[in-house]
């Protein structure tokens, strides 16, 4: 194989593994009314479920760097990755609540896995290459959460069951599994580095507005399908269109993050990203047509779309800290959002309805904007 095909090979398997993992996340999400009519459960549960979600996967990521030393993220990506699609059909078997619970955790764990060694496979190719791939993957992603929910709209239209769905599924891409794990690229030598100091509270910062951030894209991901579905009284198929929606719009507006940082500047990029958020969840809230509220989810999707990187590139440019532990601080904060805002959404929403548990992510939104301030020009 020429230097040439090589090159394509490796980009095409690393950009399946960001892709499928957003195909499988917005999959499973975009089956819970389903799964939640299955198992007879209530928001609570549902909220539960994503609660151990959450703290299997913070689990993960805080595990991972100590497994990727030890087993290197070739082979922990390989064998998340078939883990993942082995597991996701038993969420469509799930009898009761406490059996959604342990496969929701194995979910978590596997999720994490695989979300740090694919963005460490991705290093491995900008590394080698002394290119810049790291966009086009996460634009992989997000195209994969549009994939996903489409297809579990479609599954959804034809009444098939959410067993059936992910059984399907996973089954179809058994071919393509087998050409990504033959290019996956073996980790660098491990160099022994410096002690590290205390992280800048600035850092610490940008993890907060990691957590405003995600909190958004978490609502719509995690409840946007069941509140469309029991909330406005959308059909299924069309529930299920509501985290594509919302991918959809961040896919497009991240295409044009970089261009639009260079214009505008990080904090009006940022601020007014959140006051669009903000104005798409009050659309969603107060207005009762379903198809008027996948609007309002496009109008969230596209206002955070920009946040995650550019807050992930002035946490890793900060004077004086190293790139690697900056973004790894952050992503940390980022990620702990799903152990608290889903499951604080399903306790809420069992008491007073979606429609008023949704206030949570907008005044999470306001806070975006005025925490966007902190990231004027540096002198």
């Amino acid at each position: 194989m020429s230097a040439k095909l090589k090159l394509r090979a490796d980009t095409l398997s690393c950009f399946f593994y960001f892709l499928m993992v957003g195909v499988y996340y917005a999959l499973f999400t975009s089956r819970l009314p389903a799964i939640k009519a299955e198992t007879g459960i209530g928001n609570a549960e549902v909220g539960i479920s994503l609660l151990t979600l959450g703290i299997a996967s913070v689990t993960g990521l805080i595990f991972c760097g100590r497994l990727i030393e030890r087993f290197t993220s070739r082979r922990l990506l390989q064998v998340s990755s078939v883990a993942l699609c082995l597991i996701v059909p038993f969420a469509g078997l799930a009898p009761n609540a406490v059996t959604l619970y342990l496969v929701t955790a194995c979910l978590g764990l596997a999720i994490a896995i695989w979300d740090v060694c694919m963005n460490a496979q991705a290093l491995l190719l900008e590394i080698e290459t002394h290119g810049r791939y790291m966009g086009k993957m996460q634009a992989g992603y997000s195209f994969g959460c549009i994939l996903g929910a489409l297809v579990g709209a479609l599954f959804a239209y034809f009444a098939l069951s959410p067993f059936v769905t992910f059984l399907a599924f996973s089954l179809t891409t058994l071919f393509f599994w087998s050409f990504a794990f033959r290019h996956l690229k073996d980790d660098l030598p491990r160099q022994k580095t410096e002690k590290r100091g205390r992280m800048p509270l600035f850092i610490y910062f940008c993890g907060l507005l990691e957590i405003l951030a995600f909190t958004g894209e978490g609502s719509i991901g995690d409840w946007g399908s069941i509140f469309l579905h029991s909330a406005k009284g959308a059909t299924e198929a069309t529930a299920a269109l509501s985290f594509g929606v919302c991918a959809l719009a961040m896919t497009l507006v991240r295409t044009q993050s970089d261009s639009l940082r260079e214009k505008i500047g990080d904090q009006k990029l940022i601020g007014g990203g959140a006051l669009l958020a903000a104005a798409g969840f009050l659309l969603s809230i107060f207005v009762s047509n379903p198809w008027v509220c996948l609007v309002g989810f496009a109008m969230i999707g596209a206002g955070i779309a920009p946040a995650v990187p550019v807050i992930m590139s002035r946490a890793g440019t900060y004077p004086g800290v190293d790139p690697g532990a900056a973004c790894a601080t952050v992503s940390t904060l980022g990620y702990g959002t799903l152990l608290f805002i889903p499951p604080l959404l399903g306790s809420v929403a069992e008491h007073v309805g979606l429609d008023t548990a949704f206030f949570i992510p907008f005044t999470m939104a306001l806070l975006l904007f005025a925490g966007s301030f902190a990231l004027k020009p540096r002198n």
